[in-house]
């Protein structure tokens, strides 16, 4: 056509081309329009690079789907915020032994601080920030506070240094550099997105935040030991009665079954159920791996507990609702724990809290350093300050190493695995054998400077009637029980009924929500925004060498696929099944109908009548906690990034670097600059 108006060759040739080309993007676009494009889930990963001339840099590698083949360098986490999901977000974290130890704490708090900034912030607005603003009274503590743990950390970051002969220091060491990461990789994160944050989080926040554990026995020695003296100005002087604030305990079921199959190879089940504040359910499932070693050189040895994995808070390093799963090369054990009752204050005279641990940074330290469960108890009983706590620690693979309990008689008609009934003779015979049943199953209950330890394997093995152990703030040892001026009833353990029925988890995910406690359904002025506010369930099957574990995100309630007929025997007056829970151990120690308890949020106390016990939870059957239902006078503390409904199903993690995946990650780059 060009021709034929008189165009030139050239010009005749350059449309040509224009056209052909016009021709190929339509058909290109045709194509790419039918393709499959590939889809993510949300998942982001990033890299830490370290060299002794540049110091540390971040390779961000945005939404990934290919977690396994992400470059190694220092350190490298895959992150995803699923809470809208499933009521969880999820990061995973994996350092490289051939760095120094420093270097990979460092960048692993920079990775997390880095990628998980927007829910610190979020955490921090609805914990610290609303509860220290909240009066002059709660601004006052909370500068007390920042104080204390300010002073406390630098004295802490000196003596660890110092400490390099020493495996415990050198972990509490490694805390200390992971969080001064987790900060520098906050302002990172935040800096990068471009982000006009309302107001910045101090370093002293960060360490109040991994304090969260050591909060409420501090609020008690500051109201009856500080304000008295007049430190703190506190209009609250001294009082004739000390005030004491033992809030609903969380719950911790363990139980070792006996399998009829091979019932030398047993079975565990364990559940745990965290207290707390709504305010701070913005939660996370964290894996550590990390290789650190026993001491700073390159040459020692790599730590048991290289590979921990827990629930969290973002901006903590550690689980404060106490729940660990350990992992390594030479140690495969859980850790779990609730607060303690201590109606004995006067043991807070010898208690120098100048010299506090945190607790979250203690038992990161034990999980690391212990290879039996032995070790780790003899490593929480340093520096036993803050924290009334009692732990359960079991090792998983002393599970299946059981044969000296049982035998088979000759000639006997049953099956070879065949349990045979233990007789007094046989059983004594059996506790001879000290060191076939030791070293299993360590309890350990801490008081404000004291923690008391114990081999109780045989208990739990041997002694008719105590393969289950309810911990719920009661203490467990005979020594901690008198100490803590605590009274014991029966009623506050398992009954026959409840040890028949514990066979598996759902029977012990269904006893955890019955005797669960929900503030928010207290009703009236009573209600608050606290509670049980998640359910952990963990099985090991040491004949098949199987671990199960999920989790349910938010304040716990009824499932009907849960509900059995004994749970329904008593009914509301509106009809609503109640749950069989008025029992003590989810109220504070009352006298009498008048007296009044105090429950402890963060740093704020609200009086509860003692009606509680009978009414706490009699809408537990009328579904799920939402935020919207609440009243403004309710509600304690924000509530940023968190879900109206908090009605999620149960979640088990996916993770990306298991040893299954250790030749793939040989044969990937690794990014090392030494």
């Amino acid at each position: 056509m060009l021709k034929v108006v008189g165009a030139s060759w050239q010009k005749t040739r350059i449309g040509t081309y224009i056209l052909i080309g016009a021709g190929l993007l339509v058909i290109g676009a045709f194509f790419i329009g039918y393709m499959e494009r590939p889809t993510y889930d949300g998942t982001y990963c990033a890299t830490a690079l370290w060299t002794k001339q540049v110091g540390f840099t971040i390779e961000n590698w945005k939404q990934q789907n290919d977690l396994v083949n992400i470059p190694q360098g220092v350190a490298r986490i895959c992150y995803k915020d699923s809470v809208y999901e499933n009521g969880w977000a999820q990061i995973e974290v994996e350092t490289q032994r051939s760095y120094d130890d420093w270097v990979q704490a460092y960048a692993a708090g920079l990775l997390e601080g880095s990628l998980t900034w927007r829910n610190i912030y979020n955490q921090w607005v609805n914990t610290i920030a609303t509860s220290c603003d909240r009066d002059d009274s709660s601004r006052k503590f909370c500068g007390w506070l920042r104080e204390l743990l300010t002073t406390n950390f630098e004295r802490l970051k000196t003596q660890t240094a110092k400490g390099e002969n020493d495996h415990y220091w050198h972990q509490l060491h490694l805390f200390v550099n992971q969080l001064e990461g987790l900060e520098k990789g906050y302002i990172r994160g935040a800096t990068r997105a471009r982000s006009e944050l309302e107001g910045e989080i101090p370093f002293s926040d960060f360490l109040l935040m991994n304090a969260a554990a050591d909060i409420q026995d501090l609020k008690i020695y500051y109201e009856n030991y500080v304000l008295p003296n007049g430190t703190a100005n506190g209009e609250d002087a001294a009082t004739d009665q000390p005030k004491n604030f033992f809030l609903p305990s969380a719950t911790m079921l363990t139980r070792i079954v006996q399998p009829e199959q091979e019932p030398q190879k047993l079975q565990l089940l364990f559940g745990h159920s965290t207290a707390g504040s709504y305010s701070s359910m913005l939660r996370i499932q964290k894996r550590y791996k990390f290789h650190y070693h026993f001491s700073p050189k390159l040459r020692s040895n790599t730590v048991p507990g290289v590979d921990i994995t827990f629930t969290g808070y973002p901006g903590i390093l550690g689980s404060t609702d106490d729940f660990y799963v350990i992992k390594g090369r030479h140690v495969q054990a859980i850790v779990g724990g609730v607060g303690i009752k201590n109606e004995n204050l006067q043991l807070w005279k010898s208690v120098d809290t100048k010299k506090m641990v945190p607790l979250v940074a203690r038992v990161m330290a034990a999980n690391r350093i212990s290879q039996s469960r032995q070790t780790w108890a003899n490593a929480m009983s340093r520096h036993p300050t803050t924290g009334a706590k009692q732990w359960i620690t079991v090792d998983l693979k002393k599970l299946g190493d059981q044969d000296q309990l049982y035998n088979v008689r000759e000639g006997d008609d049953k099956h070879d695995d065949a349990a045979v009934t233990v007789n007094e003779k046989d059983r004594t015979a059996i506790l001879n054998r000290h060191d076939q049943l030791k070293d299993m199953v360590w309890i350990a209950e801490q008081l404000p400077g004291s923690l008391t330890k114990k081999d109780v394997t045989q208990n739990f093995l041997v002694t008719p009637g105590n393969s289950s152990w309810l911990a719920n703030g009661v203490p467990y040892h005979k020594s901690v029980l008198e100490a803590s001026g605590v009274s014991y009833s029966e009623d506050q353990q398992l009954s026959e009924a409840d040890e028949a029925e514990l066979t598996n988890l759902e029977a012990v995910d269904k006893y955890l929500r019955t005797h669960g406690f929900r503030g928010d359904l207290l009703g009236g002025e009573e209600s608050i925004a606290y509670g049980n506010i998640d359910l952990k369930l963990f099985s090991y099957n040491a004949r098949l060498g199987e671990s199960d574990y999920h989790a349910f995100a938010g304040p716990i309630f009824l499932r009907l696929q849960h509900v059995q007929p004994r749970a329904l025997e008593d009914q509301s007056e509106d009809g609503a099944p109640t749950a069989a829970i008025g029992d003590e151990r989810l109220s504070v120690s009352i006298d009498d109908a008048a007296s009044l308890a105090e429950l402890e949020l963060i740093t704020e106390r609200r009086p509860v009548r003692n009606d509680m016990r009978a009414i706490a939870m009699r809408r537990i059957g009328s579904g799920p906690f939402k935020w919207s239902q609440m009243s403004p006078a309710e509600e304690v503390g924000g509530h940023e990034g968190h879900p109206d409904e908090w009605n999620f199903d149960r979640f088990s993690p996916k993770w990306a670097w298991t040893e299954e995946n250790a030749k793939t990650h040989r044969t990937q780059p690794n990014l090392h600059h030494p």
